[in-house]
């Protein structure tokens, strides 16, 4: 059936249905006039993303649930931790009531001390942590994995390090790479780059939920892009100087042993996106296997 009925049953814009189809959430067959045509199955995915959307799960969640074998399950993981959210708001709120009664700063800062990690997500601790651009850009790297809250002893202990680690940091830092870094996250710029970043988790998205596909999809543009990598021109230019000192800053800096090791402990989600990149960058440089140059 086409989009029109598709909209009628579902009770959904056109935009919406197109947006979800963009998520990978539903895949209609495209007819040889350019057309999607939709199917029963098509209805009820976004019959059922219509519900999950209305009960305030985000497009990331409810594809983690579709994906579940035990959906159930995973919706109550979800309910849980808007619970925990709706509790550190309500403790927030507290907190600021209490500011306006008598502003007792002092006493507000022993209890947000104590209650830290029932508060904040660990996303927020690290922006707390660090402020400015420094911060911004640990929270767009990172920041996808980190919005549950620490639970464990292992999990504040390898937050603890991270923070450690992060804090002592630049010091291995090259000057240029800092000004750099500082130049792209400027306030001007912060739209624009979390703009950036959303486009290529969704890539990433795309890419590790059918890397096969993917690199099919993609094959001429990949191999435009592994060439021009390989290539005096780009050998020769600021950005491959940047990734020079990059590659040599996580080297010398103990970024795998201390940061990624520890990130890991702090965020299953993220360990369990290493393991698909790892697996993706295998498959790629069976394809590709030039593409093994362009990091040497």
């Amino acid at each position: 059936m086409l989009i029109k009925v598709v909209c009628e049953k579902c009770k959904l814009t056109k935009k919406a249905i197109e947006y979800y189809e963009s998520k990978n959430l539903i895949h209609p067959n495209i007819l040889e006039n350019g057309y999607r045509d939709y199917t029963d199955a098509d209805i009820s995915v976004l019959k059922e993303i219509s519900v999950l959307r209305k009960c305030g799960i985000s497009i990331a969640d409810i594809a983690e649930i579709r994906n579940s074998l035990n959906k159930p399950a995973a919706l109550a993981k979800c309910k849980y931790i808007t619970e925990l959210r709706r509790q550190r708001l309500n403790n927030i709120q507290k907190c600021i009531d209490s500011l306006i009664a008598d502003y007792d700063v002092n006493r507000e800062f022993d209890y947000l001390q104590t209650h830290d990690e029932d508060l904040y997500t660990i996303k927020e601790k690290l922006v707390f942590a660090f402020p400015g651009n420094y911060g911004l850009y640990i929270s767009m790297h990172f920041g996808r994995f980190l919005n549950g809250t620490i639970e464990t002893e292992d999990q504040r202990k390898a937050y603890d390090a991270i923070v450690q680690y992060l804090d002592h940091v630049g010091l291995y830092l090259p000057s240029e790479l800092s000004e750099f870094l500082e130049a792209f996250f400027t306030v001007s710029t912060k739209s624009d780059a979390v703009k950036i970043e959303e486009e290529t988790n969704d890539r990433m998205l795309d890419m590790l939920t059918d890397t096969e596909g993917y690199l099919e999809r993609n094959h001429e543009q990949i191999e435009q892009y592994i060439n021009y990598k390989n290539s005096e021109e780009y050998k020769n230019s600021e950005a491959a100087k940047i990734q020079r000192f990059m590659l040599d800053f996580q080297k010398e800096s103990g970024y795998q042993e201390v940061l990624i090791a520890n990130m890991k402990i702090l965020s299953p989600s993220y360990a369990e996106y290493l393991k698909k990149v790892e697996a993706a960058n295998e498959i790629m440089l069976k394809k590709f296997p030039k593409a093994k140059d362009m990091y040497e």
